[in-house]
């Protein structure tokens, strides 16, 4: 069974996470080309090799000719999704993926899902699609995570100043072991906690696996350590055959993030 582990060495925002997939193999004519599928306005994915505290990464970012601040509301990206060429798979995750955002936002903000809005609807709905695509195009069945670090501080939102982390973040990840690395700075995102959500099964150590594709994602802020998300893929070890030492990864399962996908995800 194939399996992917989320190394959140500066936590996890959406285009981190697209361009971990990148650099791990993922084709990237092909991702614009699924990408190409979802009706949105005229965009570009760019992505661009750097690097990062002495380590090679790819980052990504989205320029659209249209003027920033188109609104969405969950029901309008919905219908978006259902309109992509995407494998089933994919399709079902990048649902997925939208539909804890929204509820997690709706708790948040006391409203009703179908009336939650994305003010940066483009760049989330490019991440998202571009991440469940890459998850299915690499085969993954089965997603792990580190302890996720989320920064601290307050930041500047749509809605006003907000705790860092935000609250839909801590909403997408309760029960998942979150620390604030003692940055001043947003670490992880809500479309980044939203792909956990919607993806890991537990957090931990790197699971047993016989590793096949490392890549590195790289975010935009300039800290003082790598800014980057790592992700692990590979085949999994069988029980049998994994040693049998001290310090073997230890994951902290949370089930309630790994529930069994649903007939309404696929929208």
């Amino acid at each position: 069974m194939r399996v992917a582990y989320f190394d959140c060495i500066a936590g996890i925002a959406g285009d981190t996470a697209l361009a971990a997939l990148l650099d791990a193999g993922v084709d990237l004519d092909e991702v614009r080309a699924r990408l190409a599928t979802v009706p949105l306005e005229p965009f570009e994915l760019e992505v661009e090799q750097v690097e990062e505290h002495g380590l090679r990464a790819t980052r990504v970012g989205v320029r659209a000719d249209t003027p920033a601040g188109v609104i969405r509301t969950y029901a309008s990206v919905r219908a978006l999704l259902d309109g992509a060429d995407l494998p089933p798979e994919a399709h079902r995750l990048a649902h997925r993926m939208f539909r804890l955002l929204a509820e997690a936002d709706s708790r948040v903000h006391r409203r009703e899902p179908e009336n939650v809005t994305f003010h940066d609807g483009l760049d989330a709905i490019v991440a998202i699609v571009g991440t469940a695509f890459g998850l299915a195009a690499l085969g993954v069945e089965r997603v792990f995570s580190s302890a996720v670090p989320t920064g601290l501080g307050m930041a500047k939102t749509e809605h006003g100043a907000m705790p860092i982390p935000s609250p839909t973040v801590v909403e997408l990840l309760r029960g998942a072991p979150l620390f604030s690395r003692g940055v001043a700075a947003e670490l992880t995102t809500a479309t980044g906690a939203a792909i956990l959500a919607a993806t890991v099964e537990g957090y931990g150590e790197i699971p047993a696996m016989r590793l096949e594709a490392i890549g590195y994602g790289a975010g935009w802020q300039r800290l003082d350590f790598p800014n980057l998300l790592r992700i692990l893929v590979g085949e999994e070890e069988p029980a049998a055959s994994r040693p049998s030492v001290a310090g073997a990864p230890d994951l902290h399962l949370v089930t309630e993030l790994a529930e069994v996908v649903e007939p309404e995800d696929a929208g």
